[in-house]
């Protein structure tokens, strides 16, 4: 286990050296580029009266060419190293997935090797223990009657006779002994371990008859359609709106530390990765859906959202933009007494992973049936968007928190994490006309539903790609 580990660590610090050093020469290229723009701002270089002659007017000239080539030059330069810093990201998560691969690897053979070191101790008490029990006393040869021929055989045949009796006895005993317990092949093992159900819809209290989510929401298709998890059910909560209605079904999340975002050698947005905290709180166990969202349009005198055609019910509701979804929220604490909002994009972040590490919660790659996006391999894919809760839950119990829609969150964009909170509170300084959306959409390739990518719009942004869910403060 050794080597893996001690390859994984030099790796990690070839892959920070080499960031380092690669963000110096970016922070060099932009420095000089800068310098070569302020500089040609800086002159007018078309003919004047205070130029003497035209061989000045010429070196003038010649000077300014020289500058753009050299900023050209600068541009390139700078292009063809981002270029080579992506490439290298690349080639160092495929390494780092061997190592990791390689890592498995040798647990695997060493726990084989420490089952087999037992249960070669285990047959060689066994054996120990059948040669005392079997190795009787020899029996004392029976005197002969007067008239009985006597046996030509020496007494020391005799005795040689009866130990090899023992010892065979035992051969077969122990024989029977391994053939009963002779451990199963790791395919037989994995082709009879049984596969966990998926996660039950969550519960509901009493519904409002005909409007709300329990009574016309299908029903979690059956296992084979995604990924199984083996969690304990998720804790529901659902509060009462002034008439009696049932609010949202909200899954209440404990909190915990988590490694939030992505490093990347090309500089994306969601570096550098960093560990946050996060306070216990609750988030929708599904994206807000038209039949919710038209409730509170109805009660505030707006406008309906369009549902492009494909129907409303129980799909999540969409054209909404970040402030309507603001506004939503406002209203569903009003008239709950509760403090409902929008997520931080570190609390989203969190629930969307749901204690993994992996790119997305089932695992490295997209597959097949696990989320709905242009290659996902759903019956929605680059189509439409589909009723909540058609495909399983996360191992919190959340639905859709990959693909689906795009779902608004609290914070304003900010390019890279550097200086953002660490504790899960929303970030809301800086470009805040722009705000964050996280997971993934209908349409989109699979990368950009990987957990830690994010997405930015303009706040009065509305699409049919764009919806949201709420959160609510414990």
């Amino acid at each position: 286990m050794s080597e893996p580990i001690d390859s994984q660590l030099n790796l990690d610090a070839e892959s920070e050296s080499l960031r380092r050093t690669l963000d110096h020469l970016r922070q060099e290229a932009e420095a000089e580029i800068k310098r070569l723009s302020t500089l040609l701002s800086q002159h007018d270089y078309s003919p004047s009266n205070q130029v003497a002659s035209a061989t000045e007017r010429l070196a003038l000239q010649q000077e300014m060419v020289v500058m753009q080539q050299a900023l050209e030059a600068k541009e390139q330069a700078l292009d063809h190293i981002t270029a080579e810093c992506r490439r290298l990201e690349d080639a160092l998560e495929d390494q780092q997935l061997a190592l990791e691969g390689r890592s498995k690897d040798i647990e695997r053979k060493e726990q084989a090797l420490l089952e087999a070191q037992v249960e070669i101790d285990r047959l060689r008490q066994e054996l120990l223990d059948a040669s005392c029990q079997n190795a009787a006393p020899l029996p004392t040869t029976p005197q002969p009657a007067p008239n009985a021929r006597r046996s030509t055989a020496p007494p020391w045949l005799l005795a040689s006779t009866g130990l090899l009796g023992v010892l065979l006895s035992a051969s077969v005993f122990i024989n029977v002994q391994l053939l009963g317990r002779q451990p199963a092949a790791p395919e037989a093992l994995t082709e009879r371990t049984p596969v966990a159900s998926a996660p039950k819809p969550p519960p509901t209290t009493t519904p409002d008859a005909g409007n709300h989510l329990a009574s016309t929401t299908p029903k979690p298709p059956p296992p084979e359609r995604g990924p199984t998890t083996t969690t304990a059910a998720p804790r529901i909560h659902q509060d009462r709106l002034r008439d009696g209605a049932p609010g949202p079904a909200m899954v209440v999340l404990t909190g915990g530390s988590f490694r939030m975002g992505h490093n990347s050698l090309g500089g994306e947005d969601y570096s550098p990765a960093r560990s946050v905290q996060i306070k216990p709180f609750m988030l929708a166990a599904y994206e807000v859906t038209f039949l919710e969202y038209d409730r509170f349009a109805r009660a505030t005198g707006r406008e309906l959202p369009n549902d492009q055609g494909w129907g409303r019910g129980t799909r999540p509701v969409i054209r909404i933009s970040w402030k309507q979804a603001r506004d939503y929220t406002l209203w569903l604490a009003q008239e709950t007494a509760q403090r409902y909002r929008l997520p931080s994009e570190a609390e989203w972040e969190f629930a969307a992973r749901a204690g993994t590490t992996t790119p997305f919660w089932w695992g490295q790659e997209i597959g097949k049936n696990h989320a709905i996006c242009a290659d996902c391999g759903s019956e929605w894919d680059n189509r439409s968007t589909a009723p909540v809760m058609s495909l399983n839950a996360n191992p919190f119990g959340l639905y859709d928190m990959t693909g689906n829609v795009l779902e608004w969150v609290a914070d304003c964009y900010r390019a890279r994490y550097d200086g953002a909170p660490d504790d899960g509170r929303a970030l809301l300084t800086g470009d805040c006309a722009t705000r964050v959306a996280r997971g993934g959409a209908f349409n989109q390739p699979a990368d950009a539903l990987r957990s830690f990518v994010r997405a930015r719009f303009a706040v009065d942004t509305q699409l049919t790609t764009l919806g949201f869910r709420v959160a609510r403060d414990l």
